[in-house]
């Protein structure tokens, strides 16, 4: 079973569990997509909060979060994503309703496949959802990724679209999604190429913001990402994994 068979199928079982059956609703975090827009913007790095991955174990858990929130904020990032998946990623829905709290844009992260975990995103303050094109163009989820895009955008949140080959980009950039986000990982392999993200952006015109995702480790990494093309870094196993996750990211903002 490749990796990501395995993540979609413990979405699938959270859902069925009721894990995103979620009552009430807090106010959105501001907008990922305005921020892109935004003169003078503080930094072109996100930071995502995650404490385990199929590749990665923090040493830290959720009873770190409140600290590791306000140490990350101090730093300004451009915005927060924050894994809501319990099982393999450590994360939680209260963790991003926590976040929301930050002022920060926040992007709901998470192995999306079915509408109730988007209503979970919009009930939790998320300003933005992660979708996944490799779902979609390998069949792992029925039906076509602009139908997910719209109900996303019913509930007036941003999507970013997650692609790793220019297949993909091509699938992706034909919808309506608001950002598109180039993945150095594959996740059928969790091998990472950071030639990806320039590969990808030297063969194909941007016509949305683009987010490089993975595999970032310095400031050098953040600039490279950058002059290939992309708007802003997505930035989690570096930080999550350093013993001061807030220093490690004002290093990747700061050099």
């Amino acid at each position: 079973m490749d990796e990501l068979r395995r993540l979609v199928d413990n979405a699938r079982a959270l859902v069925q569990d009721g894990y995103y059956d979620v009552r009430g609703q807090v106010p959105r975090s501001p907008s990922f997509l305005e921020s892109f827009g935004t003169s003078g913007r503080p930094s072109d790095v996100i930071a995502e909060i995650k404490f385990a991955s199929p590749t990665m174990s923090s040493g830290k858990s959720a009873a770190d979060f409140d600290a590791l929130l306000e140490r990350l904020a101090r730093a300004h990032p451009l915005g927060l994503s924050v894994l809501a998946e319990p099982r393999i990623f450590g994360g939680h829905l209260d963790l991003v309703r926590k976040a929301t709290t930050s002022g920060l844009p926040v992007l709901f992260k998470d192995i999306v496949i079915h509408d109730v975990q988007v209503e979970a995103a919009r009930s939790c303050g998320a300003s933005a959802v992660l979708l996944i094109q490799s779902l979609f163009s390998g069949a792992y989820v029925e039906g076509p990724v602009q139908a997910l895009v719209d109900r996303v955008h019913d509930r007036d949140l941003d999507v970013i679209l997650e692609v790793h080959t220019l297949e993909e980009w091509d699938a992706a950039a034909a919808t309506d999604a608001d950002v598109l986000g180039i993945n150095n990982r594959d996740l059928t392999s969790m091998a990472i190429d950071l030639g990806t993200t320039p590969r990808l952006l030297s063969a194909r015109r941007k016509d949305r913001p683009v987010i490089a995702m993975s595999g970032v480790e310095t400031r050098a990494d953040v600039e490279a990402m950058l002059r290939a093309g992309a708007d802003a870094v997505l930035v989690g196993t570096s930080i999550m994994s350093h013993a001061d996750p807030a220093k490690k990211l004002e290093e990747l903002i700061h050099g």
